[in-house]
């Protein structure tokens, strides 16, 4: 493939933070590929994973309308019986996330001996004929306003749902004056965030050891797992809550910036990178197993730091809890 075909890429996408002299392979990837991983693997991740909310709610990026949609991310209300599971929307106010009502309703659940929440939308698109024991004759309607309740009691009727009478639940306090109140917070983590994740260990192993070492057989699992979504019999990526950094703990995190590690396992022929972006969720990539080639060192590290906006190694190898 000529030269001119291929195209800048960044190690860390740019959609968690611009940084200086942010490190970047030249030559490397192709333009084809780079459109892909842009569209189909990092746009989804920036904006609808755990590390989307993340970089809103650490200033890395600002959301670009009010309403934020996070395709893998669900927030509910744990407290109170009658608002216990509640649905939530995340929106942006005046330069900082806060949470909304949802307009939804509660069903109980002969089955499970649970309150299910349809919200509006999923009502309109008919997702109460897919469910055979809920009690139908008891539910709970939220809505921010008596129109909004009113508007989905018409909603059911117009399904052959109605009641004879319905309790007034009250709202947690501040939940529609912006406050802060406590959420409960359940994402997931699926194939194409774990593709993501190897592909920036992936990258990160190129930048430390050059295109020719990253182009060898060996490696041919994980380029394929993050270009196409092919899986060997073993996992390549493993997430964990468990820090990077040695002297931070489960609680308490030294920076909110992005880290970025590779180093041979223990025992010396298989590869493993880090990343955790905001230094949150780990993912440990296995780059390669059994490698067959010519040992080389590798152990590197890199901190973008969110706070000057900078790149800096972490040479303080003693630091760093590798696998």
């Amino acid at each position: 493939m000529a030269e001119r075909e291929f195209t800048r890429e960044h190690v860390l996408s740019r959609a968690f933070g611009t940084f200086v002299d942010t490190p970047t392979l030249l030559n490397m990837v192709c333009g084809d590929c780079n459109q892909f991983f842009g569209d189909h693997l990092e746009t989804r991740v920036a904006r609808g994973a755990f590390e989307g909310l993340l970089r809103y709610q650490r200033g890395a990026k600002a959301p670009d309308r009010e309403t934020v949609h996070l395709r893998y991310v669900e927030f509910t209300l744990p407290e109170g019986p009658a608002w216990a599971g509640v649905r939530l929307n995340l929106s942006w106010r005046d330069g900082k996330l806060a949470v909304d009502l949802i307009s939804q309703v509660a069903f109980f659940d002969r089955a499970t001996s649970q309150w299910v929440h349809f919200s509006d939308i999923e009502i309109e698109a008919d997702a109460l004929s897919k469910s055979t024991t809920l009690n139908r004759k008891t539910a709970r309607i939220y809505g921010r306003s008596a129109e909004d309740r009113d508007r989905l009691l018409a909603l059911l009727a117009r399904r052959g749902i109605s009641f004879g009478r319905l309790d007034d639940i009250s709202a947690p306090e501040g939940l529609f004056q912006g406050s802060d109140i406590e959420v409960e917070v359940t994402f997931t983590i699926n194939k194409g965030i774990r593709r993501c994740m190897a592909k920036y260990a992936f990258n990160f192993l190129a930048l430390v050891s050059g295109a020719a070492f990253v182009l060898e057989r060996d490696f041919d699992a994980i380029r394929r797992f993050i270009r196409y979504g092919e899986m060997p019999a073993y996992n390549l990526v493993r997430e964990r809550f468990g820090p990077i950094l040695r002297d931070d703990s489960a609680t308490r995190r030294q920076t909110s910036g992005h880290l970025l590690t590779v180093n041979w396992a223990v025992s010396g022929i298989d590869l493993v990178g880090q990343v955790s972006l905001f230094n949150s969720v780990t993912y440990a990539v296995s780059l390669t197993r059994h490698y067959s080639g010519v040992w080389r060192p590798v152990r590197s590290g890199l901190h973008f730091n969110l706070r000057d906006r900078k790149v800096q190694p972490l040479q303080a190898v003693s630091a760093l809890l590798l696998p």
